[in-house]
């Protein structure tokens, strides 16, 4: 086939339907009629000699031929997109550019505020949203363009996608500053015996502490589950629980209140923060620069393709 006779057009399309499964969803993406995107779906269809979807209950299911197309036609407009029609350069002192990053609730607590500082001293004219998203959401949205960049401990993240280490987190308890155990050393069965508030973040820190009570024959008497570290606070300052939660937040939350870190009896490994981000905005002028920024303001570790084994 001469590729002067196929319509490059059509590769946006494929690459739509290929990942939405759907017409509808493609077509708004593209800022297609329904109808234009049908017909370009037909002119596939003829160029390839391939009917390409099938339509079932759940939205539009791709053959064996279409499958086998997805990845190079990713590749291809990646390309395009990246070394054809980005801008070479970032000017962050006249950009006007919007910057989407994601964080988990610690990281909107204590580490979205420097990232604030430093962009607003550098970069007056650009523009800062805050995306919280469960883990399983931040691929797709890096994916998709959704979000530029994600910080935080994401263990399961795809390996497609780049990262650069910034730093590790530690863990400490907490407690209200009139607890029994404010200012003594914890140990195992203290710690086991004393209510506590849990959060199960997406580190396994929680797994971790209880696997290693379990080898010393001891559970958590008393534990009180809680969607979120940001809601910690008050229910310590009114009564005797006890947290694990992130040295940062726990500094931070103490600068607010009455509350009293003390070192853990049980040896929890530190949580990677990460920031990570899409190849097909890996060359982007101003992503490279906010990476850059970020990456000066935390002192990060160089950039790795994938992440290193936990």
């Amino acid at each position: 086939m001469d590729i002067r006779a196929v319509d490059l057009n059509l590769l946006p399309v494929l690459d739509a339907l290929l990942r939405h499964r759907s017409v509808t969803l493609a077509a708004r993406e593209l800022n297609m009629s329904q109808s234009a995107l049908s017909t370009a779906l037909r002119r596939l269809r003829e160029l390839l000699g391939d009917e390409l979807f099938v339509r079932t209950g759940r939205g539009l299911h791709p053959t064996s031929r279409a499958s086998a197309l997805s990845e190079p036609v990713a590749e291809i407009l990646e390309r395009v997109r990246d070394r054809i029609l980005q801008s070479s350069t970032f000017d962050p002192q006249t950009a006007r550019s919007e910057f989407r990053i994601a964080h988990s609730d610690v990281g909107a607590y204590v580490l979205w505020p420097r990232v604030v500082r430093a962009v607003r001293t550098t970069a007056p004219g650009v523009r800062l949203v805050l995306k919280t998203l469960k883990q399983s959401e931040i691929g797709p949205a890096l994916a998709e363009g959704q979000v530029d960049l994600a910080i935080g401990s994401y263990p399961d993240l795809p390996d497609s996608l780049f990262q650069q280490r910034l730093f590790d987190r530690d863990y400490v308890a907490l407690v209200a500053g009139g607890h029994p155990l404010a200012h003594k050393t914890l140990t195992l069965r203290s710690f086991a015996a004393t209510p506590q508030i849990v959060v199960r973040a997406a580190s396994g820190v929680q797994d971790r502490i209880e696997a290693c009570l379990a080898s010393h024959g001891l559970v958590r008497a008393e534990c009180v589950e809680l969607p979120s570290y940001l809601m910690i606070p008050p229910l310590l300052e009114a009564g005797d629980f006890l947290a694990v939660v992130p040295g940062q937040l726990a500094d931070a939350f103490s600068r607010h209140g009455s509350l009293v870190t003390l070192a853990l009896p049980i040896p929890v490994p530190a949580s990677v923060i990460r920031m990570h981000w899409h190849r097909r905005f890996s060359e982007d002028a101003g992503n490279k620069w906010l990476r850059d920024l970020i990456a000066q303001e935390f002192g990060a570790r160089p950039v790795q393709r994938r992440r290193s084994p936990r």
